[in-house]
């Protein structure tokens, strides 16, 4: 009789365990289920919204702006009389440094699990949607090269040219869903993107100090032609 009530409170005491591991993930603090995407980018997380509020998607073209007062667009420019412009650099409020961005496309390696949208944190490629010549048309996609510098002339799967979007919480007056870019190779921590004034010019670069950084914002390309 004795080992019965023995085995009766054991039950008794994994039930109410249960219970409040249970209640413990009510509403309020839901569980993030995985999807079924095999890389590590394999949680259900937040969309990236343009300032339309309307979720990135894959393979549409977006102007990125810094919003601070003294930032500007993104755009690609020779800077070096080479073969294929290659530098990614961001407009200034001053002449002759302030002009029009160069419109992006995010785009991915295959088909994931994560559909045509871009969300928080997940691998993207970025590629400027640009008439180029025949000789440059695989120079569009964005890299970093030794001198940390944001260039072009990467490679859509190559696993050191992989980028991600974090969302901040900077307010910033009449601008909404302010995120950070990161370039985030394989195998590396990733390290945010900011600005590096070399030679004179206004040049994206990854930074070490990860409180370091430019915030973007995103905004259709056939919007912003329209203005």
């Amino acid at each position: 009789m004795k080992s019965i009530n023995i085995l009766s409170f054991l039950l008794l005491s994994s039930t109410l365990s249960l219970v409040a591991f249970a209640r413990s993930f009510s509403s309020e603090n839901p569980i993030v289920l995985p999807t079924t995407c095999h890389d590590d980018d394999n949680l259900v997380l937040p969309e990236v919204y343009d300032q339309d509020g309307d979720p990135l998607r894959i393979g549409e073209r977006y102007i990125i702006e810094n919003p601070l007062i003294g930032g500007g667009f993104v755009y690609l420019d020779n800077i070096g009389n080479l073969p294929c412009p290659n530098a990614v650099l961001q407009h200034v409020p001053i002449p002759p440094s302030l002009g029009k961005g160069t419109p992006v496309m995010f785009v991915r390696k295959s088909e994931s699990d994560y559909g045509d949208v871009v969300r928080v944190m997940t691998v993207v490629y970025i590629k400027f949607f640009v008439k180029t010549t025949p000789s440059c048309v695989d120079e569009t996609v964005w890299k970093v090269n030794d001198e940390q510098l944001v260039v072009t002339g990467g490679k859509v799967g190559n696993e050191n040219d992989i980028f991600k979007i974090r969302k901040t919480d900077l307010v910033i007056r009449g601008m909404k869903n302010v995120y950070k870019l990161l370039h985030c190779p394989s195998h590396h921590e990733c390290k945010n993107i900011a600005v590096n004034f070399k030679n004179g010019y206004p040049r994206l670069a990854t930074v070490d100090d990860d409180k370091d950084f430019i915030p973007f914002v995103f905004i259709k390309a056939k919007a912003y032609n329209a203005n």
